[in-house]
C-alpha cells in the first residue's frame, strides 16, 4: 500500500529557513540506535516502508523543521493513531541518521572501512567466512527474473532461523553489495531486497519482516552518511582526499538509496535527508553527481508522491533554485580526486540535474510531465520538417 498522501509535496520546506548548515544535527555520525519496536504495524508486505517504525524522528526541532507540513504530520498522526503501540519517545524512534548496526563481532569497527563501501578485495579469511546464504544472495542480485528472486529468497529465507545478528548480516551484505560499481545488474538490488522483505512477512510475519527492513535502512543510511555528512571526520572532502574506488563505491551508495526508496524500503524522509546532506556539503564535482544518482534513481514519485502528480511542481522549484544557488561557488576544476575536469563538465552536470529535475513538473492542463511535453513537441516539430 503507496503512502496515503505524498509527503514530500511539501519538500519546499528543505530548501527554506533553517539554512542547509543547520538542517540536520550536527552529531549525526556519533548517533546511537535504537532498537526496532517489538511491537508493529500489520501492513501489506508490499509495503514496507509504511510502517510507522520507519518514520523519522519529529521530536528532533531540526528535523521537524525539514518536514513540518501539515500533510506529513497528519500522515504521521493518522499512522500513530491507527497503531497505539508505536513508540513516541525519540529514545524508542529509530533514528534514520545512525552509522550502520552490525553486531558480528568480525565487523564492529566503527571507521571509514566499516562504515563505508567495502575494498574490492576480500581475504581469505573473510571469503570462508560468508553465511550458508551467500550464493543464493549474490545471484539473486544479479538477476533480473522476478521467478527466479522468488526462487532464490525462499532458499535463504525458509530454511534456517534469523537471530537479529544474522538478520544484521544479511542487511549489511545488500549494504555493500549496493556500493559496488555500478553496472547493469545493480538495478536488481533493491528489487531483490524487496522480495526478502516479502518472504520474510510471509513465513515469519510482519515483526521479522520489518527487522529486516530496519537494519537495511540503518546500514545503508549509516554508510550514506559516513560518506558524505561534513560533519563525519572521515567524509569525502578536499581535507580527506579519498580514492577513486572509494568515491565510485560511495556514489554507487547514493544511487541505490534512491533505488530502496523506489521499492518502497527506504521512506521519503529518509531520502530527503541523504539529498539535504549532499547540499549542505557540495564543494565539488563528485558530490553533484551523487546528486545526480540519488535524485534519477528516486525518480519524479520522490516529488509528487505516487499516483499523485502535480502536488510535487512547487518543491521541485524551490529545490532547482536552492541546487543553483548552493552550487554557484563551486569552481569548474573543482573535484576531490583532483581529475582534470574538461571546461564545460562542471556546467553540463548542473544543467543535467536542472534539466531531469524540471522535467518532473507535471502539466496538470496537458496531463504530462514537461519532459514528455519537450518530447512530443520535438516529435512534432521533426514531423513538420521532413513534410
Amino acid at each position: 500500500m503507496p503512502y496515503p498522501t505524498p509527503i514530500l509535496t511539501e519538500l519546499n520546506l528543505l530548501f527554506e529557513n533553517p539554512p542547509l548548515k543547520s538542517l540536520l544535527p550536527a552529531n549525526v555520525c556519533r548517533s546511537t540506535f535504537t532498537p526496532p519496536p517489538n511491537d508493529l504495524d500489520t501492513e501489506s508486505p508490499a509495503s514496507p516502508a509504511s510502517s510507522t517504525s520507519t518514520l523519522v524522528s519529529l521530536e528532533d526541532d531540526e528535523i521537524r523543521n525539514i518536514f513540518a507540513a501539515e500533510k506529513y504530520l497528519a500522515f504521521k498522526g493518522e499512522m500513530l493513531k491507527s497503531s497505539p503501540s508505536t513508540p513516541t519517545t525519540p529514545r524508542e524512534e529509530l533514528n534514520p541518521l545512525a552509522a550502520p548496526f552490525v553486531p558480528s563481532p568480525r565487523a564492529q569497527t566503527l571507521g571509514r572501512a566499516a562504515l563505508s563501501p567495502p575494498r574490492a578485495t576480500k581475504t581469505p579469511a573473510q571469503e570462508a567466512a560468508r553465511p550458508v546464504w551467500y550464493d543464493a544472495f549474490s545471484r539473486g542480485t544479479r538477476t533480473s527474473s522476478t521467478a527466479e528472486h522468488r526462487t532464490l529468497a525462499i532458499s535463504i529465507v525458509a530454511p534456517r532461523r534469523w537471530p537479529i545478528e544474522s538478520m544484521a548480516e544479511l542487511a549489511q551484505h545488500f549494504c555493500w553489495r549496493g556500493s559496488e560499481k555500478i553496472t547493469e545488474d545493480s538495478a536488481n538490488i533493491a528489487p531483490f531486497a524487496l522480495v526478502i522483505y516479502r518472504q520474510f512477512f510471509e513465513v515469519y510475519g510482519e515483526e521479522v519482516a520489518q527487522s529486516f527492513v530496519w537494519h537495511l535502512r540503518e546500514c545503508v543510511v549509516g554508510a550514506f552518511k559516513a560518506c558524505w555528512d561534513p560533519d563525519c571526520s572521515n567524509a569525502i572532502s578536499f581535507n580527506n582526499p579519498p580514492s577513486f574506488n572509494y568515491v565510485a563505491s560511495a556514489i554507487a551508495q547514493a544511487s541505490f538509496v534512491g533505488q530502496l526508496f523506489k521499492c518502497d524500503l527506504i521512506p521519503g524522509p529518509y531520502t530527503a535527508a541523504c539529498i539535504v546532506t549532499l547540499l549542505k556539503g557540495l564543494n565539488s564535482y563528485e558530490h553533484i553527481e551523487a546528486l545526480r544518482a540519488i535524485i534519477s534513481a528516486a525518480g519524479p514519485s520522490f516529488w509528487h508522491g505516487p499516483g499523485t502528480p502535480g502536488l510535487g511542481n512547487t518543491a521541485i522549484h524551490r529545490f532547482v533554485a536552492t541546487f543553483l544557488e548552493t552550487v554557484a561557488p563551486v569552481n569548474a576544476n573543482m573535484s576531490v580526486l583532483g581529475r582534470s575536469l574538461k571546461p564545460n563538465d562542471m556546467h553540463d552536470i548542473i544543467t543535467e540535474i536542472e534539466t531531469m529535475v524540471t522535467g518532473w513538473v507535471y502539466d496538470s492542463v496537458r496531463r504530462m510531465f514537461a519532459v514528455d511535453a519537450r518530447a512530443e513537441r520535438l516529435k512534432l516539430a521533426l514531423s513538420v520538417v521532413r513534410k
